[in-house]
């Protein structure tokens, strides 16, 4: 049941994601062909900062499952397999208990800003909108890095995320999966061919 939730949120994620990075690229594009016409459009700049705001921050928690945010890993490569386990049981800790005071402090502020009734320049959207993917980002970043937290205290391996292992390459595995799959499906269509050609 639990990894068919986090299934979900992960493909809800990668089409945020990525329906967000297209939108803002064709947004932005589309105001740079304008301005060159001298018809410039006024919500280009809000949508594009609206996209903007939702990939950096909804990509939280995408970017900490997969291991993927930006990292320093001179000192942890050196230091022994028993060091890193501990490091990264404290520094998923922290990471997380920092994303939950960043999602309070972000409900706070959108509490704020519904309150006073703001709305943007172009659209008229209310700002509270805008923001709405600020503290979700933070929720789920902070669940994955208890996620983290938790692998690394119930297994013996080091865990980067809750799904990468150190010292595994996942891609690796996911493409090799695939090539398993399209050969199962590739032997059984030879096989019901074999069989259609024998019983004619």
């Amino acid at each position: 049941m639990i990894k068919k939730v986090e299934a979900i949120i992960e493909t809800i994620e990668e089409w945020v994601l990525s329906v967000s990075v297209i939108a803002m690229s064709i947004i932005l594009v589309l105001g740079v062909i304008m301005r060159t016409l001298n018809k410039s459009l006024t919500y280009t700049e809000e949508l594009g900062t609206f996209t903007l705001i939702i990939v950096s921050f909804f990509g939280i928690g995408y970017c900490v499952r997969k291991n993927r945010h930006i990292s320093m890993t001179i000192v942890f490569d050196m230091v022994p397999d028993k060091v890193k386990k501990i490091s990264m049981i404290i520094n998923s800790f922290v990471s997380m208990i920092v994303m939950i005071i960043l999602f309070v402090l972000s409900l706070k502020y959108i509490i704020a800003v519904y309150n006073m009734g703001n709305v943007s320049a172009a659209l008229r959207i209310p700002m509270w909108i805008y923001y709405l993917s600020i503290p979700i980002g933070f929720f789920i970043g902070a669940a994955e890095y208890a996620r983290t937290f938790y692998a690394n205290i119930k297994n013996k391996q080091v865990y980067l995320s809750a799904e990468v292992e150190l010292g595994r390459n996942i891609e690796l595995e996911e493409i090799e999966a695939k090539i398993a799959i399209q050969e199962a499906a590739e032997a059984a269509r030879k096989g019901k061919k074999e069989k259609e050609e024998d019983k004619i």
